[in-house]
């Protein structure tokens, strides 16, 4: 009967499924995947595969070296098992059997999103209606953000699954019920709201639409069809006086335009915290700080230029926290794979995972998204899918 199946497509969409929902339960997921994994592998004395995956071994073991550069050992090895994931998951890309396809496995990812935002909404409720919570200047959203993950891998994962259902109706293989989704899947880009994310909803991810569907329906009618939505969708969004305050405020620090009121500090403290970066990167460039001190001099630092609020707050940018954390060059290395890897996917026509990468790159410049668990898991899932797709034929012997 599982003969019918994709055991490992079906095993790797519930790790993406379980993601948003419970970083616990995805935990516990990983380790039973690998350890069933293993077995079959052993078993079958399949493992020939693995040193196509040998990219994302480079990333674990780079990791690794920036837990035994730290002086605070616990804390690195916190951060040392959350790249875990890294090592695990190769091993469920199996040569034997049928072919992993990522479409697929995004919709297990739609579906826990669905899951976790239902629940979200009806603790919500129930916080307002019943404990009588309250809340101010349209952050109502907050409520519903203390029972799903951070604001910014929430819309992450958003924007990957509206790029996934697009290829998949452009490819004709999901039924059109699914596309009744994506309206009010864009809307929560706008509703959470990352400015990051809106950012690339406004930019890319039409692009990306348009260019999976192009091949399915009429150009013209589509285009008419798409503007007139997207518009719509926009309107409705910055409608949202929260969201649309956010990005106007955004543009103000951008361009260094006074205000008599700033009620978001967004892009300012980001510019003392990247500074802050930059000039630790200039006392120890070559190995950085290591995965367990970087936090501890940041802070350090913040308070001994007065900037106590930002206690706690990392490099907020992933590029500046590799070397932090590794040094100049081993991130240079870190960076060299992703290109590669992207020049690969370029090459064979991946335009799904290339959206998808796009996002995760985009996102990474306001956000160190290889700091906790939602983040990690789902960059090596990608990660990984790429090197299975760009490595196909010869993995499928």
């Amino acid at each position: 009967m599982l003969k019918d199946y994709n055991v490992n497509e079906i095993l790797l969409g519930l790790t993406l499924f379980s993601l948003p929902i419970s970083t616990a339960l995805n935990s516990v997921f990983l380790v039973l995947f690998f350890l069933y994994n293993l077995f079959y592998r052993i078993k079958h004395r399949s493992f020939k595969d693995m040193i196509y995956y040998s990219p994302a071994y480079i990333i674990f073991f780079i990791h690794l070296i920036g837990y035994f550069v730290s002086e605070y050992r616990e804390d690195a090895a916190k951060k040392a098992v959350l790249f875990l994931s890294f090592f695990f998951l190769p091993f469920l890309f199996q040569p034997i059997g049928k072919i992993i396809k990522i479409e697929k496995m995004i919709l297990y990812l739609f579906y826990g999103i669905l899951l976790i935002t239902i629940y979200a909404f009806g603790r919500s409720v129930y916080d307002i209606l019943i404990l009588d919570v309250r809340y101010d200047y349209g952050r109502g959203v907050d409520l519903l953000l203390n029972y799903t993950p951070h604001h910014t891998y929430l819309s992450m994962y958003i924007l990957s699954v509206i790029l996934g259902i697009s290829y998949l109706i452009g490819e004709k293989k999901v039924t059109y019920h699914l596309s009744i989704s994506l309206p009010f899947l864009y809307l929560m880009i706008f509703l959470l709201p990352s400015r990051t994310a809106i950012i690339l909803a406004l930019t890319i991810v039409p692009f990306f639409i348009f260019n999976f569907l192009k091949n399915r329906f009429d150009k013209t009618k589509m285009v008419t069809v798409l503007l007139l939505s997207f518009a719509l969708l926009v309107i409705l969004g910055f409608s949202i006086d929260y969201t649309r305050d956010k990005m106007v405020y955004a543009f103000y620090e951008v361009f260094n335009i006074s205000t008599k009121e700033k009620p978001f500090y967004g892009i300012s403290r980001r510019r003392i915290v990247w500074n802050t970066c930059l000039n630790l990167i200039e006392k120890a460039p070559f190995l950085g700080y290591g995965i367990g001190d970087v936090q501890h001099i940041l802070d350090t630092t913040y308070i001994a230029n007065e900037h106590f609020e930002l206690k706690k707050i990392n490099a907020h940018n992933q590029y500046l926290q590799n070397i932090l954390n590794y040094g100049v060059f081993f991130s240079t290395i870190f960076a060299g794979i992703i290109i590669w890897v992207l020049a690969k996917l370029v090459k064979r026509k991946e335009s799904l995972l290339i959206s998808i990468w796009i996002v995760i790159i985009t996102i990474s410049f306001t956000e160190s998204i290889l700091q906790r668990q939602w983040g990690v898991v789902f960059f090596s899932i990608i990660l990984i899918m790429s090197l299975y797709r760009i490595n196909l034929n010869k993995i499928h012997y």
